[in-house]
C-alpha cells in the first residue's frame, strides 16, 4: 500500500472483489441493496460486481424473479475468494512493514531535531503502528489528539484520547499528525489556532 490510510479508505478493485465474495458466501439471499449498504459502495457498483463475476463463473444466480434472488459462489468463486484473501493478507503486511519503516526514520529525524516530547494527532491505524515505534527511540509521547468527538475520552494504550484543546496544556515540543487522510485538515485547524503559533507541528 503506497499511502497508507488512503489505501484502506479507497480499497482496490480486488479487496472490493474479495469483500463481495464474503458477504454472499455468508447470505446469498442479501439483495444488491443489502450488499451495497454492507460494503458501503453505491448500488449501480455492486450491480456491476455480480455482473463481472457471473460472467468470470465466480457466482450463480437462482431465482423464481427478479425479487427473490440468490447468489451462490462456485467452485471456481471460492478458490477466487481464498486467492484475494492471500494477496490481501499479504498486501497488508507489507503495507506495515514499510510504514513502520517510514516512521521509523522520521521519528529520528525529530530526535536529531532536538525534539523530545510530542503528541500525537489523529487516533487510527497509523496512529497505533507509531505508537509501538516510538517505544524504539527516546521520544516520550504526552498525549493523543483526535477531533472525533466519539473517540475522545476513551483509553488507547495508556492514554485517554483528547480533544485539540488540550495540546496547549500539555506543552510538546512538537505535534505529530498520526493521520494521513486527514492531515491536511488537521494542519489548517493547527496552523489557524493562534494560541498554537511557533509549535512545530510534523507529518508522517
Amino acid at each position: 500500500m503506497p499511502e497508507t490510510e488512503n489505501s484502506f479508505q479507497k480499497p482496490s478493485e480486488d479487496l472490493k472483489n474479495l469483500q463481495l465474495l464474503e458477504e454472499i458466501s455468508r447470505d446469498c439471499n442479501a439483495s444488491q441493496r443489502k450488499l451495497s449498504q454492507r460494503l458501503g459502495v453505491a448500488l449501480g457498483v455492486t450491480n456491476a460486481c455480480l455482473k463481472k463475476m457471473v460472467k468470470k463463473g465466480y457466482i450463480k444466480i437462482k431465482g423464481i424473479n427478479h425479487k427473490r434472488i440468490s447468489y451462490y459462489l462456485t467452485p471456481e468463486g471460492f478458490s477466487e475468494k481464498t486467492r484475494l484473501t492471500y494477496h490481501f493478507l499479504e498486501y497488508t503486511v507489507n503495507y506495515y512493514i514499510r510504514l513502520k519503516k517510514n516512521i521509523s526514520s522520521k521519528l529520528d529525524m525529530f530526535l536529531k531535531e532536538d525534539i523530545k516530547r510530542v503528541v500525537y494527532y489523529g487516533a487510527g491505524e497509523v496512529m497505533e503502528v507509531a505508537f509501538v515505534t516510538l517505544h524504539e527511540t527516546d521520544l516520550e509521547l504526552l498525549g493523543i489528539i483526535d477531533d472525533d468527538k466519539d473517540k475522545q475520552g476513551k483509553k488507547m494504550f495508556s492514554f485517554t484520547i483528547q480533544g485539540p484543546e488540550s495540546i496547549k496544556e500539555l506543552k510538546p515540543d512538537a505535534v505529530i499528525i498520526t493521520s494521513i487522510r486527514y492531515r491536511d485538515r488537521i494542519m489548517q485547524n493547527l496552523r489557524a489556532d493562534k494560541e498554537l503559533d511557533g509549535l512545530p507541528v510534523y507529518t508522517l
